[in-house]
């Protein structure tokens, strides 16, 4: 797989981890890619598999990157952790069920072909700003403006 951003573009090593509950971006490999990392207002700790907090982990987060495998694109932010040598990413149980690779198991040939996957995550999608408006904040009582969104292309 690759990270995406600013033009540029660099292969990552990625582990699919269905013990893993938040997508996780090594240390080094973002210093590496030279990507900005923002610190969270509130610090949350990352566990091991053993319940024990990781040093240094739940501070940071990436800005959003692009992952892609081929013709199969989405926008991530990464916790910035430590990892275990040879794994640059680690991709969370969530990820994999939005995303469920075929082959993954059985071959080396992994893809990403569900029906959600070819309509949804596509590289117009994970380079486009989208907004959805969702009818029922209109109908909330606590609700007294709406505003409006401006855009210039």
């Amino acid at each position: 797989m690759t990270l995406q951003w600013e033009g540029r573009e660099e292969a990552v090593r990625v582990l699919l981890d269905t013990g893993c509950s938040v997508a996780l971006i090594s240390r080094e490999t973002r210093r590496r890619m030279g990507k900005p990392q923002e610190h969270k207002d509130k610090p949350t700790p990352i566990r091991n598999c053993s319940g024990e907090e990781v040093p240094g982990s739940g501070e940071k987060v990436t800005v959003e990157l692009v992952l892609r495998h081929c013709r199969h694109y989405t926008r991530e932010i990464f916790e910035v952790a430590p990892l275990e040598p040879g794994v640059d990413v680690f991709l969370p149980f969530w990820w994999i069920s939005q995303h469920p690779p075929q082959g993954a198991w059985e071959s080396i040939d992994m893809r990403f072909s569900s029906p959600q996957c070819l309509r949804d995550c596509t590289k117009w999608e994970a380079n486009e700003f989208s907004l959805t408006l969702d009818d029922r904040i209109a109908q909330h009582p606590n609700v007294k403006v709406i505003g409006y969104v401006s855009a210039v292309s």
